[in-house]
């Protein structure tokens, strides 16, 4: 039977968890999360009642005229969040105008424009000399925002979900749950889960728990994938209830609380996208979707390149007849004035012989 190792035994490299640790904790971390809804559905108070922070407090929101009439604009905001040593240098990046206008056809391109320039940067950072200090600004995961208001998901919604769920992290969220009952969310939930079935869209799937996981997080990571899609609601108000202050909703009923697993879903996505699931978007959109564009752009250079050597192959071959055809010219024409020269030479002798005759006759 083998005997326990005493410390001279080891070699060291038990301490390798250590050292990366050490080493992303000083480098710090980056996340970018895409916010995309209607206007009107709490995305902004959303992302401030997750993070426990004011990112919009210099936002002005515009009319009812200039909603009618405006497109689609992409609005970045970064913040830097240190808990516990960690630092998190947050960007959230803003859909202002989407399916806003009265023309919706459109709405879906700014944000697919945008997280294509995003993986274009990236590639051509990763391809460059200095690749030292790359900055990863590419959308990690994009939150859509779905509204409680109608029986499922609008066309706009499908077609958004189409064009980008293989571009990036889709996380589908029903907005304002507070205007349903327990009874609707459920039967919500369902009808968008079907939907997008049945459309054939990919959102975000949890990876599977490993085997040597303890049973508490199996079970926690069961409940998150049965959220799914998250019904949440977004307060920064606190109230005070029997001494205790709650985050939540004061209505003439009663009190909705955000944190209330019983009201609603913020903590089950609070939980997935910051606690257990922040580094596996990040690996996602790496492995996957970035990946997936990385060769689609290699082919489409490919493609570009064997275009351009077939038009230089042409263009030399065109050039090369030409000089062919040139010389086959000058070689008649050489050939032509010889036969003259020739005939010349003959026509010269004839009259030659001619006089001759002539002069002998006349002596």
């Amino acid at each position: 039977m083998q005997g326990k190792k005493t410390e001279d035994e080891y070699v060291g490299f038990a301490s390798l968890p250590e050292q990366v640790h050490r080493k992303a904790v000083k480098k710090g971390f980056n996340f970018t999360l895409m916010v995309v809804g209607e206007s009107g559905l709490g995305k902004s108070t959303l992302i401030n009642s997750l993070f426990l922070t004011d990112i919009y407090k210099d936002r002005q929101i515009p009319s009812v005229e200039d909603r009618m009439t405006k497109t689609v604009e992409i609005e970045k905001r970064q913040i830097d969040i240190e808990e516990r040593g960690v630092r998190l240098r947050l960007t959230v990046v803003d859909t202002p105008g989407y399916s806003d206008a009265l023309n919706t056809q459109d709405c879906c391109k700014a944000v697919e424009n945008f997280v294509d320039e995003q993986f274009a940067q990236y590639f051509k950072d990763e391809s460059g000399v200095n690749r030292r200090n790359i900055q990863d600004s590419r959308v990690h995961c994009c939150l859509y925002f779905i509204s409680p208001c109608g029986h499922g998901l609008k066309q706009v919604d499908v077609e958004f979900m189409k064009q980008l769920h293989e571009k990036v992290n889709i996380v589908p969220i029903i907005a304002k749950a507070d205007t349903l009952t327990a009874a609707e969310v459920c039967k919500l939930k369902n009808r968008v889960l079907q939907e997008i079935d049945e459309h054939g869209i990919k959102i975000y799937e949890f990876p599977d728990c490993d085997s040597d996981e303890d049973e508490d997080f199996k079970q926690q990571d069961k409940e998150l994938k049965l959220a799914i899609p998250f019904s949440v609601i977004g307060s920064n108000t606190v109230l005070e209830v029997n001494g205790k202050k709650i985050r939540g909703r004061l209505y003439p009923w009663g009190i909705v609380e955000v944190d209330n697993p019983k009201h609603c879903d913020f903590l089950k996505l609070r939980q997935m996208l910051i606690s257990t699931h922040m580094q596996d978007l990040k690996d996602v959109t790496q492995d996957v979707h970035y990946e997936n564009y990385r060769a689609q752009h290699i082919s489409e250079e490919n493609k570009r390149d064997l275009q351009r050597e077939r038009k230089l192959k042409r263009e030399s071959c065109t050039s090369l007849d030409g000089v062919v055809d040139a010389d086959r010219l000058l070689q008649q024409k050489d050939e032509e004035i010889r036969r003259m020269q020739e005939m010349l030479k003959q026509m010269q002798e004839q009259l030659h012989v001619s006089g001759g005759r002539a002069n002998g006759t006349a002596c």
